[in-house]
């Protein structure tokens, strides 16, 4: 009876290993293909490394990612004054304003016009590194996304991201050493970034993917939506 029971654990632990092994492979093989995102964001040492500062006008950014704001942030929002000039505090607040419309309200023609209009402008004189902007851009999409039937929107997706991976971007790249300089000292800013791309890769790849988990799951991204 005892050897009985030895040789029926002995099959359990060799089957749990086979399905933890397994599922480990699966997860690497799935981390694959998403990881030329964490490398358009400098590496995943950028996501460790210390933040510098943030002036108001970027920590407010960071807030307008946010899946659940609070009512001061809302409050926040409403007091802002929309700018026309481009320099990165003017391009910074639109940018902060169109996500929060696009993210938490039914105001998305208004949100949208205003990331789309910084496309016919060059961003890069106020932002050497475009990365709030593409973030933005990134945002306006998954809003859009949200509206098509599940097969249009992953293919809609899936072009979204072919076109990043081989551009850098959608409108400007990061695919630069600017980019990579800024990220290094706003980690805030990469993790933005991932955490709405994860959403991205959800839509084009399906929920049942587990490289937009993987995108979530790195240091401090998710924290930054939730």
């Amino acid at each position: 009876m005892l050897r009985k029971k030895t040789i029926y654990w002995l099959i359990a632990f060799c089957a749990l290993a086979a399905v933890l092994m397994g599922w480990r492979l699966w997860l690497i093989s799935e981390s694959q293909k998403v990881h030329w995102i964490v490398e358009l964001v400098g590496g995943s040492d950028n996501l460790l490394a210390s933040e510098v500062p943030l002036s108001e006008g970027d920590a407010l950014y960071i807030k307008s990612l946010h899946f659940s704001p609070d009512k001061q942030m809302y409050d926040r929002i409403r007091a802002l004054n929309l700018c026309q000039d481009m320099n990165d505090a003017c391009v910074t607040t639109g940018l902060t304003v169109a996500n929060f419309l696009l993210i938490n309200t039914a105001e998305t023609w208004a949100a949208r016009n205003i990331v789309e209009g910084y496309a016919r402008y060059n961003v890069l004189q106020a932002q050497p590194c475009p990365a709030k902007y593409e973030t933005s851009v990134i945002i306006k999409d998954n809003e859009y996304l949200a509206t098509l039937p599940v097969a249009e929107a992953k293919r809609f997706a899936q072009q979204r991201l072919e076109k990043i991976e081989a551009s850098g971007g959608l409108v400007f790249s990061l695919r630069t050493a600017e980019c990579h300089r800024y990220f290094a000292v706003h980690p805030s800013m990469a993790k933005g970034y991932l955490a709405h791309m994860a959403l991205l890769v959800r839509t084009a790849q399906g929920k049942t993917s587990a490289a937009w988990l993987y995108l979530l799951t790195r240091p401090g991204v998710y924290a930054i939506i939730k």
